[in-house]
Order: C-alpha cells, then structure tokens, then sequence
C-alpha cells in the first residue's frame, strides 16, 4: 500500500512538473521552427513520435501513464540538436535515452538522470560527428522566460543554477568573462544540469552539485574558442548527475550527525 502510495504521488509530481517544463520549452522550439520550417519538422516530427512511441509501449506495459512527459528531453534534443543530424539518428538516440535512463526505472521522477541531457549524449557517441549545439542568440533568448518560470516553481533548483555559474566562473577566470558563454551556459544549467529528476534534492547538494557541474563545464570545454563547446555541458551533466544519490546520501548522513551530536 504505501509502495503504491508513493508510485502515485511521484507519478502526480512528475505530471505537474511536465506541464511546466513544457511550457517553459515549448516557446523556443516554436521560434526554432519557425526560424527554418523546412529544415525543421523532420526533425522535430521524428524526436516528438519517438517520444511518445516509447512512453506509449511502456504505459501499455505498466498499465498506466503518463506519456506526454517524454516531451521535455524530445524537445530538449530538438533545441540541442545539431542542424545535419538526420531524423533517425535524433529518433535512435531519443529512444534509448528514454527506455535506459528513465522508462526502465518508472518515468519521470523515478530515475536520476537528466534525460535530455543522456539523449544528446547518446546521439555524440553513436554518431561521433554529431555533437550538440547552442542555438543561435534569438533561440536562447526565447528560452530564458521559460527558464525564469521553472526556477520561480521551484522545478529548476535555483542552487545548482547558481552555485554551476561561479563554478563556471571560478574555474575558468578570466576566459568565463567572454560574453559569448553567458547565454549557452545558463541554458544548460537550467534546463539540463538543474533537472527536478536528475538534480540533488538536498541544498547542501545543490550547491555541491552546481558547483562540481560549472567546473567539469570548464575543464571539458575548449576554452578561447567562440562560444561554449556545448558537448561539455551535456557530459558535465552527466557526470555530476552520477553523483547526485552518493551527493544526497552524504547531506542527509551529514545531517543527521550534527542533529545526533546536538542531542547529547
């Protein structure tokens, strides 16, 4: 019974947060598109039915949906997406990410990994030549009201935004004052690395896991070259993502240690 309980409630979060997210992502894949139709609705047609193929097959399975939340990570890859990727490269990298990171272990709310960022992931490493890319400026500036919304519903956590730009800063002063990183990057520590399934739950983790996020940024990325190398924010992602649960752990242990000793 409470093995239920708590399947519907996750289920219930994570249905809320979509509408959100979607709202907030919708606007800037709707300005992508239309910026160049032609070369678009390929590709937006294959993530957006890949998507929802998948979480269809696995509602059917379970029984129960919801299956819209596939859209977040198919409209991520979308916007991340390079221009000469083809619809079922985008489609096959899509599918795994969903079935691997997040439909295996319930959907949404139920894994701990950002899946849009997995999904751009996958896509570099199956077809090497295809990394992620920024969007052009009118596209991430599309995206930035969105961004502002999931951070003040308290999707986005606002900690791992904010502690991933000083870590960004701190390890890469003085290139990170190049004004050409500041919009990618707070793309992707907003709707990748700040993810309400893949982020810390715990504010000692955020911060810790924003941190360890804008400094891999750093490391990763070819700094001195024009813009941000975005393949180094999705694998930043990833791997402070790995260590959310360990991150979690640890604050909560430590926590509990300092109520402990402040009892005796």
């Amino acid at each position: 019974m409470r093995g239920e309980f708590l399947a519907t409630l996750r289920a219930r979060a994570a249905r809320d947060a979509t509408t959100l997210r979607l709202m907030a992502i919708a606007p800037p894949a709707a300005v992508l598109f239309l910026s160049a139709p032609g070369a678009a609705w390929p590709q937006l047609l294959a993530v957006v039915t890949a998507a929802l193929a998948c979480a269809l097959v696995f509602a059917e399975i379970r029984g129960r949906g919801p299956i819209f939340e596939a859209l977040v990570p198919a409209l991520l890859m979308f916007l991340f997406a390079p221009p000469e990727a083809s619809p079922g490269q985008l489609a096959f990298a899509l599918s795994l990410a969903l079935v691997l990171g997040s439909l295996i272990f319930g959907g949404a709310g139920f894994g701990f990994l950002s899946i849009g960022a997995l999904s751009l992931a996958l896509l570099a490493f199956s077809f090497p030549p295809l990394a992620p890319v920024a969007p052009v400026d009118v596209v991430i500036w599309a995206a930035l009201p969105g961004g502002l919304l999931v951070l003040l519903a308290g999707l986005a956590p606002w900690r791992v935004v904010l502690a991933g730009a000083a870590g960004f800063a701190l390890a890469a002063w003085p290139a990170a004052l190049d004004p050409g990183y500041a919009l990618p990057l707070a793309l992707v520590l907003v709707h990748l690395a700040a993810d309400p399934f893949g982020a810390p739950v715990t504010g000692p983790g955020q911060w810790l896991s924003g941190l360890m996020t804008g400094g891999l940024v750093s490391v990763l990325a070819a700094l001195g070259l024009p813009g941000l190398d975005l393949s180094a924010g999705v694998f930043a992602v990833l791997l402070a993502n790995l260590f959310a649960p360990l991150i979690d752990a640890g604050a909560i242990a430590l926590a509990n240690w300092r109520e402990e000793a402040r009892r005796a």
